[in-house]
């Protein structure tokens, strides 16, 4: 069902088209109640009528139903309008990955904390036990504020997940697929750390890790080839970088992180290697020259093994309590860009989901005093 400007939906006028893609649309729209804007993501005309299709769409409403993460577009309802399923979802502004890049250069801390951001929400989503199974630059949302939000779970799969895409079934988008799904092996966690890598190495190199003339090429690459090393296209990029992507891009699942965690610690790792270097600009485009500025990764804690200082740790173990282990890498990533505690706290409450868990955090900072 394709809808236009003006249309009344429900208790929704739609504003404007926000995006079409194979299988449906996402329109944004505007409650006539609460007069709060949504997004609304339809079929298209037709779709619906395949029975795997439909599966696929309740199956997306199900899986976001069930997470709740600041990181992750969040599900509000849904509801039928006619014979038409419809989504109604957070409002993300702002531009994908992709688009980003392209508009303008992203320094490399910068796009360390995106990727940090990107790997909280893929540790809260596998452990709901969800498996994204799409992730690339136009399924990762910028907003103006610098928040990522990860977008279109319309292919994941979860641990109940028996009956769609059987084995032997292949589904998403061949340049950012992990080996194991072109050979149509059930996804794992693993497979999304592959395509993050894969999204990372595009991104500070300029170029994606494997080409071919034919999607037959390219799948074959994924299985076969090894990509150019950085130290070839990019030797400025440090070590730790490098050596973290390349894990992330090893053909064997069992070969690359265990665990989200574990990736975005080795690239918190790596961005103290990077604050002492020249700052790095990448870009979706061909690398561009590099320009000086400041890094606000200076200064910042030297490696991600150490234990925090006590007012950090102090802060860890409250956060902990809402996030779990991955409160360490959370304050770990802040610290730097905050004046003081205060505002670390500040920060550090919108990394939990609910408004009610956030005051109980802000409230543990009073005796904390």
């Amino acid at each position: 069902m394709a809808l236009s400007p003006g249309q009344k939906v429900g208790d929704y006028e739609v504003i404007q088209t926000l995006g079409v893609g194979g299988l449906g649309a996402v329109y944004k729209a505007q409650h006539r109640i609460s007069r709060r804007f949504e997004a609304l993501k339809v079929a298209l005309s037709g779709r619906m009528e395949n029975t795997e299709l439909t599966e696929r769409f309740e199956r997306e409403i199900q899986v976001l139903a069930g997470l709740n993460h600041p990181n992750i577009a969040g599900l509000h309802h849904a509801f039928y309008h006619g014979d038409e399923l419809i989504m109604v979802m957070e409002l993300v502004e702002g531009e994908d990955l992709r688009v980003r890049s392209r508009r303008a250069p992203i320094e490399l801390p910068t796009l360390l904390r995106f990727a940090s951001q990107v790997l909280a929400a893929l540790d809260y989503a596998h452990a709901a036990g969800v498996v994204h199974r799409d992730i690339k630059p136009a399924n990762i949302m910028v907003t103006p504020e610098g928040r990522i939000k990860v977008l279109d779970f319309g292919i994941a799969t979860t641990s109940l997940s028996t009956h769609l895409t059987a084995t032997g079934a292949m589904i998403g988008s061949i340049s950012y697929m992990s080996p194991e799904q072109i050979q149509g092996s059930r996804a794992t966690a693993q497979s999304d750390l592959y395509s993050l890598g894969i999204t990372l190495y595009e991104l500070i190199a300029g170029q994606l890790p494997f080409t071919g003339e034919s999607s037959f090429d390219l799948m074959n690459a994924h299985l076969q080839q090894a990509p150019r090393s950085f130290a070839e296209l990019r030797p400025q990029i440090p070590a730790a970088l490098s050596l973290a992507i390349q894990k992330a891009l090893a053909k064997q699942p069992r070969d690359r992180f265990r665990s989200a965690q574990e990736f975005m610690l080795a690239l918190e790792g790596s961005e103290a290697a990077t604050a002492a270097v020249s700052p790095v600009i990448v870009s979706a485009m061909p690398a561009a020259a590099t320009q000086g500025s400041t890094s606000r990764n200076a200064g910042r804690i030297s490696s991600s093994t150490e234990p925090l200082p006590e007012a950090l740790e102090q802060v860890r173990r409250h956060l902990a309590q809402f996030i779990g282990p991955i409160a360490k890498v959370v304050v770990r990533r802040l610290a730097p860009t905050c004046g003081d505690l205060e505002q670390l706290y500040r920060e550090a409450a919108k990394e939990i989901a609910t408004d009610s868990d956030r005051q109980k955090f802000l409230r543990l900072r009073t005796g904390a005093r």
